[in-house]
């Protein structure tokens, strides 16, 4: 067992694209092993700037033998098709061996590849990593026809402590790095990952990212404390951070005190975004004057570092507080008239049109979302103005949030302030759904805008492919019902937000009952989706999906989850009962083609049993369809599980298929009034209990 140690030294590769690459790159390597029988133990991963470092630990000398066993055509099939089964494998047809088997006799090819050294494995598989190596972009440089992210400088390969010596174009090998590029750009001599990673950290490099992710936290979080201050690390950033140095020293700087009248939001950004610094906070938690970088080289006494730095977040808060002050000398309102320029979608028209379907939407369904009309017709005129500001032209992520602060500042209702802040969300599955009935609501419409305005355009989403982020926003339409309990009809909202497209002139390609047929389905198959997530079974989903009228989402979820968890308690058996009752009428539905009615004829009833279960059925079936009327469905399902016994003993003792038509028919209505007690609840017989697949 040995170790093997590779290192790709490149010029900088960009921060975001590192942890992925060098994952990449152990997955292609490892890959490569595996499919010739080179096992090994375990492996590590590091990247850094400069370098992608994988190390390969237990790895054997030599690859294992593998067997070959492969089947070709029949002995007596065409010549062109053993010639070519043979040819193939590279060997002469006279090597094949014939086989009988109990489909008949098949040429075979056996044959044991003897392993081969891991030296000539180890340099073929970097060699085929390097020159298929899957960057997005890529880049050759002086006469290289190599390409790589950035110019590839050498290779560092170590196995077992010995150097492996080969070359790719005009990148060679060998036992070789560099530590900091600016401070100990001096060649270093390593034989495996231990003396790697010391001498590296010697040479001023962490060349593991984790280890520079918790250098700063301590860093920082010693530096704030000296200072009095709090260090609380955006984790996208700490991440990012650690991808631009090899080694990281920070420092304290400090900004004018006059720039925090600009709200956080608009600080934060600044220095998160487009600085990559760290803001610290007071002990009261306001946001402190002063902020935390992250340096590539040591700082010591060198203050021009630190007030470089300051200069430039200096300048561009200067910019920030020129585009606030802007803003604010126009107010929400005429921001707002600024949206007719702004397209939505060339087919669906400007951003104005789609606040003005907004506040069609959230005006006619305020009632059922509680909320408030006049206030969330507002917030639905003034949710998209600040696309219109200049710190949002500058700042795109601060769309809705800086809005809402506007907002605020002008003295608007808390709700307006609410709703323009959260209409975005859910921007996620992980994300939170508005925290209020106008917010909800008008997030709604505009997700619901979206979708059935692209729907409508035939632009819904397939496959892999969903540029207007159509899934999102219906799995945000679908949180938002389901999280605040709300009872609206998906098809009343499609007619609704299609109506108003037609009367604002918009040309759609789908007529509005191929809109709404595609709108439900779609919303439907991503309520499957999250339904499967949520651990709710697909039989529990599909049953209640075939019974559906594809309106209610809140209920449909309801029956669904009422009927797993009967399911899962003690349902199994009774179910089992009822296929057996959905059985016995298919078979006779198909043959007469049509359904069998429930009017049964109390006076046909022959046998005792047949009684005992109309009597039975008799008593429980009001309280079951009020139970089912009043949406409680799991206690409804409970109730009528107690026919079970009388149905057992139907079956037991009363045969169906007799030779008297008429009492043979009223013993089929007989089961087909206990079948529609359900009907609209859902197609019990679609759930197989014995192979319930979760």
């Amino acid at each position: 067992m040995a170790e093997l140690l590779v290192e790709l030294y490149s010029e900088e590769i960009p921060a975001g694209l590192q942890e992925s690459s060098a994952k990449t790159f152990e997955t292609m390597l490892l890959k490569y092993f595996h499919g010739v029988g080179l096992n090994y133990e375990a492996s590590e991963v590091f990247w850094g700037p400069m370098r992608l470092t994988v190390c390969v630990e237990g790895l054997t000398l030599k690859s294992s033998n593998i067997e070959i066993d492969k089947k070709g055509p029949r002995v007596d099939a065409n010549e062109m098709a053993i010639n070519g089964f043979a040819k193939g494998l590279g060997v002469d047809v006279e090597r094949l061996s014939k086989i009988e088997t109990d489909k008949g006799e098949f040429y075979f090819y056996k044959n044991t590849k003897e392993g081969i050294s891991s030296l000539v494995i180890i340099e073929e598989a970097i060699k085929y990593l390097i020159l298929n190596f899957p960057w997005k972009k890529s880049m050759r440089w002086g006469t290289n026809k190599l390409k790589w992210i950035r110019p590839l400088h050498k290779i560092l390969c170590v196995f077992d402590g010995r150097v492996l010596k080969f070359n790719v174009e005009n990148v060679y090998s060998d036992n070789k790095t560099y530590g900091h590029r600016y401070i100990s750009h001096s060649e270093i001599i390593v034989k495996n990952k231990a003396e790697y990673i010391k001498k590296l950290l010697d040479a001023n490099v962490l060349v593991d990212p984790k280890a520079r992710q918790d250098t700063i936290l301590k860093l920082g979080n010693d530096l704030a404390k000296k200072y009095n201050l709090v260090f609380k690390p955006d984790r996208s950033l700490l991440c990012e951070v650690s991808n631009i140095i090899e080694y990281p020293y920070l420092f304290l700087g400090t900004f004018d005190e006059e720039y925090l009248s600009l709200p956080e939001q608009i600080l934060e950004l600044t220095m998160v975004k487009q600085q990559k610094y760290f803001p610290v906070y007071n002990i009261d938690k306001t946001l402190s004057k002063n902020f935390i970088g992250v340096s590539n080289i040591p700082i010591d006494n060198n203050m021009q570092i630190v007030s470089g730095n300051e200069r430039v977040l200096k300048a561009r808060l200067s910019d920030a507080r020129f585009f606030f002050d802007n803003d604010m000398k126009s107010g929400l309102e005429k921001l707002s008239e600024k949206l007719k320029n702004i397209i939505f979608h060339r087919s669906l028209g400007s951003m104005e049109n789609k606040v003005k379907r907004m506040s069609f939407i959230v005006e006619n369904y305020a009632d059922i979302f509680k909320a408030n009309s006049e206030l969330v017709v507002s917030a639905a005129k003034l949710c998209k103005a600040d696309l219109c500001s200049e710190v949002v032209y500058e700042m795109p992520e601060l769309q809705g949030n800086i809005g809402s602060v506007y907002a605020s500042l002008q003295g608007m209702r808390s709700e307006v302030v609410l709703s323009i802040k959260e209409h975005y969300s859910p921007l996620g599955p992980s994300d939170n759904c508005p925290t209020s009935s106008e917010a909800s609501l008008l997030s709604l419409s505009d997700k619901l805008d979206s979708l059935i305005g692209f729907i409508g355009i035939d632009m819904k989403a397939t496959g892999s492919k969903d540029p207007f982020g159509l899934r999102r926003s219906c799995l945000g339409i679908i949180r938002i019902i389901l999280e605040n309990n709300i009872r609206v009809s998906m098809k009343s909202l499609a007619n609704d937000s299609y109506g108003f497209y037609k009367k604002q002139g918009v040309k759609l390609i789908l007529s509005e009952e191929e809109t709404k047929k595609s709108y439900i389905d779609f919303v439907y198959d991503r309520l499957k989706v999250f339904m499967r997530d949520k651990g709710l079974s697909q039989p529990s989903i599909q049953a209640v999906y075939n019974a559906s009228n594809f309106s209610d989402i809140y209920d449909d979820f309801n029956k669904v989850e009422a009927l797993d968890k009967f399911i899962n308690d003690d349902g199994k058996e009774f179910l089992n009962t009822l296929k057996r009752v959905r059985r016995i009428l298919s078979i006779e539905e198909k043959k007469i083609g049509m359904p069998i009615g429930d009017q049964v004829s109390e006076s046909l009833l022959d046998m005792e049993e047949e009684k005992a279960l109309y009597t039975h059925h008799l008593k429980i079936s009001k309280q079951v369809r009020d139970l089912l009327k009043n949406e409680k469905y799991e206690k409804a399902m409970e109730v009528f599980s107690g026919i079970a016994i009388s149905l057992e003993k139907f079956f037991e003792s009363v045969k169906v298929n007799i030779e008297d038509k008429d009492i043979k028919n009223n013993r089929l209505m007989l089961l087909s009034w206990i079948r529609n007690t359900f009907i609209n609840f859902a197609d019990f017989s679609l759930i197989d209990v014995e192979n319930e697949v979760k």
